[in-house]
């Protein structure tokens, strides 16, 4: 896959599934077995897939996604499956729909509001995903996403205390989880993205304020409902440290394309997520990274 179109499912899926950010209404009812769920994971360009199966039928393929507020049924799928159309939240870019029972393994969710959007043309091929399963579906659960051992487990529980080290803590204004990375010395929120295929991307504003090695250059454009952005690639002098963890990054990449609303944020993508056990606890809006 070429650099242009990795950008375009990165970014460019990330801002669709954001737009109108707010809260989402949780499941009517979550039931997860005692023992919880050990599902494998299989990856496609480093992101998560799991099979879903929607009202009985199935199972379809879905992105597993810790940077999807919503999650994010196919338009062909919806109408395949006939979704209840519901009224899509203000500013949203397609429309919504209302699925009775969605299983993951042995995990059921009943009453699922989920946003619908063209994914199969977005991604492209005949092994494109069916939609895409945002991982704070599961209020009061853990969701655990081993990429070591290939693994993904949801069970009941709750992270402890954050300590700025493993453990860190996100706002209900920041909507999705993100983390304190230090750059150079400098430190950025950068969104937890397991739907995305890159590494470490920052809001161009860091080009003039962190130490790079030389001049950078633009590697490519995104496209978007909110229009088009440069994609600047950079080599950075300095660490580059995930609370007590040490990153091995010296090339990152610069785009001003948001996933939500509000000051730009950087984006931690896949390619720096596999070295970790990464878990979820939404209810609590903290995330834990192991190594």
């Amino acid at each position: 896959m070429d650099y242009m179109r990795v950008v375009m499912a990165s970014v460019g899926s990330a801002l669709l599934f954001q737009l109108g950010a707010q809260n989402p209404r949780p499941p009517q009812k979550i039931e997860v077995p005692e023992a919880g769920i050990n599902l494998p994971m299989s990856l496609m360009g480093g992101r998560p897939l799991v099979d879903v199966h929607i009202n009985g039928k199935g199972p379809y393929r879905f992105i597993l996604d810790t940077g999807a507020e919503h999650s994010v049924v196919d338009d062909g799928l919806k109408d395949q499956l006939s979704l209840d159309p519901v009224q899509a939240a203000a500013h949203s870019p397609g429309g919504a729909a209302r699925i009775a029972s969605l299983g993951v393994g042995g995990a059921t969710l009943e009453g699922v509001i989920v946003q619908t959007a063209p994914i199969t043309r977005m991604f492209g091929g005949s092994d494109a995903p069916r939609g895409v399963l945002s991982a704070a579906s599961f209020p009061g659960y853990l969701v655990v996403l081993d990429y070591p051992a290939k693994r993904i487990l949801i069970h009941k529980g709750e992270l402890s205390a954050p300590d700025a080290r493993t453990r860190f803590e996100y706002t209900s204004d920041q909507i999705l989880p993100n983390v304190p990375v230090r750059v150079g010395g400098v430190e950025v929120r950068a969104h937890v993205d397991t739907g995305s295929p890159g590494s470490l991307t920052l809001p161009t504003k860091y080009l003039k304020e962190l130490p790079l090695s030389s001049e950078p250059t633009e590697v490519g454009r995104a496209r978007t409902p909110n229009g088009e952005f440069s994609i600047w690639s950079g080599q950075i002098t300095g660490d580059v440290d995930l609370g007590q963890y040490r990153l091995d990054l010296k090339n990152l990449e610069f785009s001003d394309v948001n996933p939500i609303p509000g000051p730009p944020t950087g984006n931690l993508g896949s390619q720096v997520l596999r070295q970790f056990v990464v878990t979820l606890d939404s209810k609590n809006r903290r995330i834990q990274f192991d190594r």
